[in-house]
C-alpha cells in the first residue's frame, strides 16, 4: 500500500503548538512578550507559506533489509535492526513542508533578521517532526494492528543508521512526486523535510535502553521521550493526521 497525504498547515501548526511553548522566555522576563509576537508572527508566516505533504509506502522485511543494509556504513548492532525484529509492518515515508517556508529562513538570516530566522527555523523543524508522527498514524489506522502496538519513524543519520542510507531509501521510495529530492552529499531538499522507516511493533520492542554504541555520541537521547510516550497508562498524542 503506497499513500501520498497532505494537510493543512494551520492543523500543522495547531499539531505542535505544545512545542512552541518551549521557545517562549521563562515568565518574568522584559523580553517575554517580544519573544510571544516572534512566535505568533513566524505562526502566521510559516501558514502562509508551508505546503506540508508526506508518502509513504509499505515494504516487506526482506526488501526492507536491502534498503537499510544501503552503502554498509551502518554500525554493528542498532536500535532499528533489534525493533524491526518484532515487527509487524514495515513502511518507508518522506515528508515535507514544503520548499517556499523552507527557503524564506535562509533569506530571513541573509536579511539580519535573526532573531525572526531563528524562531521560524524551529517553527519549521517542529513541523516537520510532526510530519513524520502523522505518517506513523496514518499507517497505524490503514493497519488496525490494536492499542498494543506502536509505530514510531526512524531516519538515516539517526541510531546508528548511517547517512548514506538515504539514498537506497529515496530510491526505494521514490518521493519525487511530493518535490523532494536528495543530494550527493545526502540532503534533502526542501531542507525542512524528514524519511526514514515507520516501524509498527508491539510496544516493549521499541521500549530500548541507550546502551547501542550510537547512543555515546548522542546529545539528545530524544528517543527516550518518544518511549515514555508510547508505554501503557500515557495518554495517546491527538495530533493531526
Amino acid at each position: 500500500m503506497r499513500e501520498v497525504f497532505d494537510i493543512s498547515p494551520d492543523a500543522l501548526l495547531t499539531s505542535v503548538a505544545g512545542s512552541l511553548r518551549h521557545l517562549e522566555a521563562t515568565d518574568g522576563s522584559s523580553m517575554a512578550g517580544r519573544v510571544r509576537d516572534l512566535i505568533e508572527s513566524a505562526g502566521r508566516q510559516f501558514v502562509s507559506t508551508a505546503r506540508p505533504c508526506g508518502v509513504w509506502e509499505q515494504i516487506g522485511p526482506t526488501e526492507f533489509s536491502k534498503v537499510y543494509r544501503g552503502e554498509g556504513g551502518n554500525d554493528p548492532t542498532t536500535p532499528v535492526e533489534v525493533v524491526v525484529e518484532e515487527a509487524t509492518s514495515l513502511a518507508l515515508f518522506a515528508a515535507t513542508v514544503g520548499d517556499e517556508v523552507s527557503s524564506e529562513i535562509p533569506r530571513l538570516f541573509e536579511a539580519g533578521e535573526l532573531a525572526e530566522g531563528y524562531i521560524l527555523d524551529q517553527v519549521a523543524s517542529f513541523a516537520a517532526d510532526e510530519m513524520a508522527q502523522i505518517a506513523a498514524r496514518r499507517l497505524a489506522l490503514a493497519t488496525r494492528r490494536g492499542a498494543e502496538e506502536a509505530v514510531l519513524p526512524y531516519s538515516p543519520g539517526y541510531c546508528g543508521w548511517n547517512i548514506t542510507g538515504q539514498r537506497a531509501l529515496f530510491k526505494a521510495l521514490d518521493p519525487g512526486e511530493i518535490g523532494m529530492t536528495l543530494n550527493d552529499s545526502c540532503l534533502m531538499s526542501p531542507i525542512k523535510s524528514v524519511s526514514g522507516v515507520l516501524i509498527q511493533a508491539p510496544i516493549e520492542a521499541h521500549c530500548f535502553s541507550p546502551s547501542f554504541a550510537c547512543c555515546a555520541s548522542c546529545t539528545t537521547l530524544d528517543c527516550q521521550d518518544r518511549i515514555a510516550s508510547i508505554r501503557p497508562g500515557t495518554s495517546p498524542t491527538n495530533g493531526a493526521i
